[in-house]
């Protein structure tokens, strides 16, 4: 998928996205123009998605974070799938869901959701119930955080043919 050289430049962008082409050609031993060419294959692959900034959630008043699990049901694979497009049309509009994954398992959806108070995410609980054939919800509240990261290891990524 990517060689050596394009391991280095994506794990120096996930340390920092800011790096310029100048200072991560340095580190890899390449000119800035090839950095660059190099960044926007990368980009164009899908490789590179975008550039984001970590922020303290607390700090922008958003100190509740939770997983909230979800079995949705239905009667037809028809209204299965209908539900299925609702619950992905809310979980995109709800700006304190962070994430959405299709599980396998007891459960169809793990969500991990920012809120300002519990009384807010419940709310959103209610808001996940009504807009989708939500059959149960079980809901778990962090209560503290000792690793959070969005750097994937890249040093066993496959070269490329």
């Amino acid at each position: 998928m990517i060689d050596e050289i394009d391991r280095q430049i994506v794990m120096l962008l996930q340390e920092n996205s800011r790096l310029s082409n100048a200072a991560i050609a340095e580190q890899v031993g390449l000119t800035t123009s090839t950095v660059f060419d190099r960044i926007k294959k990368l980009e164009k692959r899908g490789v590179i998605q975008r550039y984001v900034t970590m922020v303290d959630p607390a700090a922008l008043g958003k100190p509740i974070t939770a997983f909230v699990r979800l079995v949705v049901g239905s009667d037809s694979h028809e209204g299965y799938l209908a539900s299925k497009q609702q619950l992905s049309e809310v979980c995109l509009a709800e700006p304190d869901i962070l994430e959405c994954h299709t599980v396998a398992g007891e459960d169809c959806y793990i969500l991990k959701v920012r809120s300002a108070s519990t009384g807010q995410l419940e709310a959103l609980i209610e808001r996940l119930r009504s807009h989708a054939l939500v059959t149960r919800t079980t809901t778990n509240i962090v209560l503290s955080t000792f690793k959070e990261d969005i750097k994937i290891d890249v040093t066993t990524a496959q070269d490329s043919d």
